[in-house]
């Protein structure tokens, strides 16, 4: 079945194990034989539409969970209270839900206090203005 969706670089690089993958999750959900003889294609639909949410929730969440863990990689000015740029006091982290395009993702997000200011941030990556 010929597609012409534009894929990610990323994507096409794990092709070939995610359609391995598919081809066992077929069989775990339908045996060898495929679906029974008669099964609506709306019915087969509804099944892949939950694992491919199910999947794309956990892939989400482990992803987001490994970048926030990734503190050796943080630039320098996560550290820094981004008003009065003192050093913030500690590194903790609190729980974040999102509603994105993939569904919803929950990580926890990096957290540091500015004892100057008496105020929580989450750090962010700066973004330059228009």
């Amino acid at each position: 079945m010929a597609r012409h969706k534009k894929r990610t670089p990323q994507g096409e690089e794990v092709r070939a194990y995610v359609e391995g993958v598919a081809k066992n999750l077929v069989e775990k959900l339908y045996e060898p034989k495929g679906p029974a003889w008669g099964t609506q294609l709306t019915e087969i639909e509804d099944v892949l539409l939950d694992v491919r949410e199910i999947l794309t929730e956990k892939m989400l969440d482990l992803t987001l969970a490994r970048q926030a863990a990734a503190r050796a990689e943080r630039p320098a000015s996560f550290g820094a209270c981004p008003g009065c740029h003192a050093a913030l006091s500690r590194d903790d982290a609190n729980p974040r839900v999102v509603a994105t395009r993939a569904g919803e993702a929950e990580w926890s997000e990096p957290e540091g206090y500015c004892p100057r200011r008496r105020r929580a941030f989450f750090p962010s990556v700066p973004r330059p203005r228009p």
